[in-house]
């Protein structure tokens, strides 16, 4: 029973990857220079992104701990000796909630950010991001660098394609 919980758990935590289609680069990209020149993003859509999402970051860092907090506590009634079905159905019922908060503060600022650019902005933000994912998939686990060359280690050498090091 406290399996079948936590998977349920697990699978809806795993459900907000689901909108990864309305999704931005990570990071500061409207800082990123090479970024703000390919989109041709405006130094007052810059600041105007930056203001939106610092506000929408305090708002999701308190809802994100509600979030961790309402896990914790169904965390803690699957544990009990004293099983209780029916709190443990509250509990997930207000981890869902928790959890549908973050998502739509989140959903706001991706809202608010898109409503700062042009459609053609939009569309080649999204190309970018598409473009790092990509490079990310052809990544081979612990491999740093794209398409499975792996970085210089402990001091060693590489010779570049086609001759050696001068």
């Amino acid at each position: 029973m406290k399996r079948m919980i936590m998977t349920v758990v697990l699978a809806a935590a795993a459900a907000a990857a689901g909108a990864a289609d309305f999704d931005l680069p990570h990071g500061k990209w409207w800082e990123n220079e090479r970024v703000v020149q390919r989109i041709g993003l405006t130094e007052k859509q810059q600041r105007a992104i930056s203001d939106l999402v610092y506000r929408h970051a305090l708002e999701m860092i308190d809802l994100n701990a509600g979030l961790r907090k309402a896990e914790v506590e169904l965390g803690a009634l699957v544990d009990r000796d004293e099983f209780d079905p029916a709190a443990v159905r509250r509990s997930f019922g207000s981890f869902q909630a928790a959890k549908q908060k973050l998502e739509n503060e989140r959903f706001e600022m991706l809202l608010a950010v898109r409503a700062e650019l042009t459609a053609a902005q939009w569309r080649s933000l999204l190309e970018i991001r598409r473009h790092l994912e990509q490079m990310r998939e052809n990544r081979r686990p612990g491999d740093g660098a794209p398409g499975g060359a792996r970085p210089p280690q402990n001091g060693e050498r590489r010779q570049p394609p086609g001759g050696e090091f001068r």
